[in-house]
């Protein structure tokens, strides 16, 4: 039987998507993990803010027996020195955002693999799962590379594709990503024992890239058609919500829309953004048709549009108010 590859493994302390990797890099008989780099105490992805059941990576890592660096730099030299007294033959990394330096890839004996949750050499940079569903994305896949000083721009080591409805939101395409990364390390984990791995180029004139969704990106403009609202909300669920403003100026945010079934009768279009209210739903019209607002977040909760009778009359104007 061969040898386990010594791995070191990187990822964000509160990352969704790197901590269902600690249990198989522990336990395959590939591999043997001999670190974990997270992040400083204190600093947490963006990505997984106020989602129930956050994980903390560093604790999951230290009851595994794992040793654990929360470097401030990870390119600084006192981090290279225990870098490389841990001897690793690969690092693996999935969900850490400092840029690697020339010579932090050289520390590992054979190479570093970045998991990226996206159909690279499409959706590069941060945060592809947002921005796949924003795009209503059908063509999925994660995809495991080589890293060179590029961003995101390795040869490709594997890659898993993924069939989407494009009606996904943020979470649910994530949470898919999550068992296909892992599904991938399984098939990838003999390939690295046996450094018996094939490196294919990216495609550079396919790449797309994109960078972190400001809080603008999540304004929702009704102007825009049905479709887009939808993909902006459902980009946007449930942290941090898209959103728009009431006739008052407050913010709201809106965390779930749909649009009106076929058989259902299509009303007059009104000017976007203007509700109108029937027996049973809250409506918001488009460019180009109305949407059913079903559910909208108060007070932290999420909670049915149409309780804010008072706050959505009818008639009422909703707009992206600038500052």
């Amino acid at each position: 039987m061969s040898v386990p590859v010594r791995i070191v493994f990187f990822s964000e302390i509160n990352s969704k998507l790197g901590a269902p990797f600690l249990e198989p890099l522990t336990t395959s008989p590939e591999s043997e993990l001999v670190g974990l780099v997270t992040s400083p105490p204190g600093r947490l992805c963006s990505y997984f803010l106020g989602e129930p059941d956050p994980v903390d990576l560093a604790d999951h890592a230290r009851r595994l027996g794992v040793p654990v660096l929360r470097p401030e730099h990870v390119n600084a030299p006192a981090v290279l020195l225990a870098l490389e007294s841990l001897a690793a033959d690969y690092f693996v990394v999935c969900n850490y955002q400092q840029i690697f330096k020339e010579e932090l890839l050289a520390v590992p004996r054979v190479t570093c693999v970045n998991f990226h949750p996206s159909p690279l050499p499409r959706y590069a940079g941060l945060a592809p799962f947002y921005w796949m569903v924003r795009h209503g994305e059908r063509d999925g896949a994660v995809s495991a590379i080589e890293m060179t000083t590029g961003i995101d721009s390795g040869p490709l080591l594997a890659q898993r594709a993924m069939a989407l409805s494009g009606r996904e939101t943020t979470s649910e395409l994530r949470a898919a990503q999550e068992k296909a990364n892992i599904e991938m390390l399984h098939t990838l984990l003999p390939q690295l024992a046996a450094r018996s791995f094939t490196r294919t180029p990216q495609d550079e004139t396919r790449r797309t890239y994109f960078g972190r969704p400001t809080d603008d990106d999540h304004r929702i403009d009704f102007a825009a058609g049905a479709e887009s609202v939808s993909r902006t909300v459902r980009a946007a669920y449930r942290h941090p919500g898209a959103y728009t403003h009431t006739p008052d100026g407050e913010r709201l945010t809106v965390l779930k829309v749909e649009p009106l079934h076929s058989s259902e009768p299509q009303p007059p279009l009104q000017p976007p953004g203007t509700i109108r209210r029937t027996t049973d739903k809250t409506l918001v019209a488009t460019k180009d048709a109305w949407l059913h607002l079903l559910t909208v977040e108060r007070t932290g909760e999420e909670v049915p549009a149409d309780r804010l009778t008072g706050r959505l009359p009818q008639g009422a104007l909703l707009a992206p108010r600038r500052s």
